[in-house]
């Protein structure tokens, strides 16, 4: 395979890279921010997005996008990511809930949603995961109850990012209790009317994350998305969709670590240590073979196929490498240089702190591994 650009592809880049340094250039670091900062930045950079006709790069040309293919949002995200961009505040929305609508929405739902998400107005969260069955996406049990012009819905969602910034929500559950658990599930394109949204304090203090509670919540049968019972296969294009954009997003967070951790290396006079030398080079090599696991993954993506298990190989190793670059990090800082900011060593702390997520969130390490085990080694089930 050639992981090289294409002219076409290295021109994209090359314009991408021109917009990114002017539209970045008075935003702050985002490591050295606040949450609060962070999320200012990120709303910032989601209006600067929508202005400059970069919230719909893959989205057809008739629904207000450019009708560009996942490459080229994938590379979009990449050269945002190597300069440090903020996340957009409504990602969500962009590389999910727009991309999903176009696919199996009604042309009225698509008028609806579509407009406000590329202007901006519409931010959008993702209520799949439950606090019973957040890898087993199809054991939930928030349960939709059918009334007079559409459903009351009943349940609770947690992992929720954004659910404090979001009006809309992309939601899932179960109506009809009877069906086996992939085909009683229905996708709806919920208002964030009536929800109960909680913060969730993580283990570095952050609160990005949301517990949602649904009592008696209706929405009406105007905003169920690709019909009753079908919420599966919908949510599977969802899954689809944030699997291919944010696929060489993984190899460039992968790097950055590794490339902080030199850094602190060379700041504590260690950094030709032999062993340290080995195992940064270990990292190094993997971070290396996730970039070419995305290349491969968009490659075959771009030729019309669907990607397969691989994509749980790659986000394993992925938060290795991050999880791995950032605890040796720490380590380099000994005891006492936890307790001081004053050389960036509570940032450090932070960092390996979330990075403690990576393994549980978009799939736990445990699931990755029985994916694997059954489709690739076709070993029996474990569960």
């Amino acid at each position: 395979m050639d992981f090289a650009d294409s002219e076409t592809d290295l021109a994209f880049r090359r314009e991408v890279g021109r917009w990114l340094d002017g539209a970045l250039a008075d935003v702050p670091d985002q490591e050295e921010l606040t949450q609060d900062e962070r999320e200012h930045w990120s709303r910032v950079w989601q209006d600067r997005l929508c202005a400059g006709n970069w919230a719909g790069l893959s989205w057809p040309v008739a629904h207000g996008g450019r009708g560009m293919d996942a490459l080229a949002q994938a590379v979009f995200n990449e050269e945002a990511a190597v300069r440090g961009a903020p996340y957009p505040l409504n990602g969500v929305g962009m590389m999910l809930a727009g991309p999903t609508i176009i696919a199996h929405g009604t042309q009225a739902q698509q008028a609806r949603h579509l407009p406000g998400i590329l202007r901006g107005d519409e931010y959008w969260c993702q209520g799949f995961s439950e606090p019973g069955s957040g890898s087993d996406l199809a054991s939930l049990s928030t349960a939709a109850t059918r009334v007079d012009g559409g459903w009351r819905i009943n349940g609770a969602k947690i992992w929720t990012s954004n659910a404090h910034n979001a009006s809309k929500c992309l939601l899932l559950a179960r109506t009809d209790a009877t069906a086996p658990k992939h085909r009683g599930i229905t996708y709806f394109l919920a208002p964030m009317d009536g929800f109960t949204v909680r913060s969730l304090v993580m283990i570095n203090g952050d609160t990005e994350f949301n517990e949602m509670f649904l009592d008696d919540v209706f929405v009406a049968d105007d905003d169920v998305l690709g019909g009753v019972g079908n919420g599966w296969t919908v949510a599977l294009t969802t899954l689809a969709f944030e699997r291919g954009s944010m696929a060489l997003n993984l190899w460039v967070w992968a790097r950055q670590a590794v490339d902080r951790l030199i850094d602190v290396a060379i700041e504590r006079g260690v950094a030709d240590d032999s062993a340290f030398v080995d195992a940064v080079g270990a990292l190094q090599c993997d971070a290396e073979a996730v970039r070419i696991g995305s290349m491969r993954m968009l490659g075959e993506s771009r030729a019309g196929g669907v990607p397969g298990p691989e994509t749980s190989a790659l986000k394993s190793l992925w938060a290795r490498v991050v999880q791995q670059a950032n605890r040796l990090a720490v380590q380099l800082d000994e005891a006492g240089g936890v307790l001081v900011d004053g050389d960036g060593a509570a940032a450090r702390m932070r960092r390996y702190l979330r990075a403690r997520a990576h393994t549980i969130e978009g799939g736990t390490e445990e699931v990755q591994k029985s994916i694997l085990a059954e489709r690739v080694l076709r070993l029996p089930r474990s569960r």
